[in-house]
């Protein structure tokens, strides 16, 4: 068996066809080799020509082992919308994709649909579908400098996902809506919310705090906990940073950062009590000390990037900004 001879990747997709789908649930496929396979197993297949499909729903398996997904000129994202279709809930599908990793490694140009591994997992992820398996077909021999035979076990490690010309998946369509809900948002990057106070009392002093971790002065804020609304968390935070109960008001900025990855809301905020009580840090292990200063001092007392926040919330409140740290 070789990567580039359809028999080794044909003998894949039939045995995790076999594997992922019951003896009787029947597949639609474009390869010949599968097929006759398929059949020879007691397998119900029909064939398909080209890029077309079989009717929507009528198929528990679909196979596509020519790169069509990626070959196609409509994209993968077009194609894998009228796989879901085509398949019964919680279906099947084998594909070969044109593997870009590979390309660009050898200097070749690459195809304008071509993913690389990881892209091929985010690809189907983020149209419901549930990745079962994936391969490099051959890449593991090839990197031995032998004949690329198929190893499905060592073509699966992922530092040789960009080692084959194409890559081989297995994925399970959505059972229902909720399924492809859940498994879309599982795709998408995760990003830190904070959530933090611009807190001023009667005489326009600010408060501040002493970051333990960082050895530095900021306003008191920290990450929203699930379940939480960022002005709740922003609220906390003051309590256990500061040891000052606030009331929230408006938005004052927002701020999206690189490093770390995350989003900061800047909120107005003011004393409960009215007036300025002595701040006392609740969390002695996140802040050691709090205190009211006028905005000038606490400018010059916060770190820059902390600085830069609450001028872009004093001079454009209300506004949405980006730093390469927050």
């Amino acid at each position: 068996m070789t990567a580039t001879d359809p028999a080794g990747v044909s003998s894949v997709a039939a045995r995790w066809l076999g594997e992922l789908l019951p003896a009787a649930a029947p597949v639609a496929t474009t390869d010949e080799l599968l097929a006759a396979s398929l059949e020879a197993a007691g397998r119900p297949v029909s064939r398909t020509d080209g890029p077309a499909l079989p009717p929507a729903g009528s198929v528990r398996g679909v196979a596509l082992l020519d790169e069509q997904l990626t070959d196609d000129p409509r994209g993968p994202e077009t194609q894998l919308e009228l796989l879901a279709r085509t398949l019964e809930p919680a279906g099947v599908i084998v594909a070969t994709l044109t593997n870009r990793g590979y390309a660009e490694a050898h200097g070749h140009a690459a195809h304008a649909h071509a993913v690389t591994g990881a892209q091929a997992a985010r690809l189907l992820g983020q149209r419901g579908f549930t990745v079962e398996a994936q391969i490099a077909p051959g890449a593991a021999a090839r990197v031995r400098g032998e004949p690329a035979t198929v190893d499905t076990r060592a073509d699966a490690a992922p530092g040789l996902a960009d080692a084959a010309p194409v890559l081989l998946v297995a994925a399970r369509a959505p059972a229902s809506f909720e399924d492809r809900a859940a498994t879309f948002f599982a795709t998408l990057p995760r990003h830190v919310l904070a959530a933090a106070v611009l807190c001023r009392e009667l005489n326009g002093r600010m408060l501040i705090v002493h970051d333990v971790f960082k050895g530095a002065w900021t306003i008191p804020g920290g990450v929203v906990e699930p379940d939480e609304r960022p002005s709740d968390a922003a609220a906390r935070e003051a309590w256990e940073e500061a040891g000052v109960r606030v009331d929230v008001g408006r938005v004052l900025g927002l701020f999206a950062a690189r490093r770390p990855d995350r989003a900061i809301v800047v909120y107005d905020a003011w004393p409960s009590a009215g007036g300025a009580v002595d701040p006392e840090p609740q969390n002695v292990y996140e802040s050691d000390a709090a205190a009211w200063v006028t905005v000038d001092e606490a400018l010059a007392r916060i770190a820059p990037h902390v600085a830069f926040q609450v001028r872009r919330c004093l001079d454009e409140p209300g506004g949405t900004h980006w730093q390469a740290r927050a």
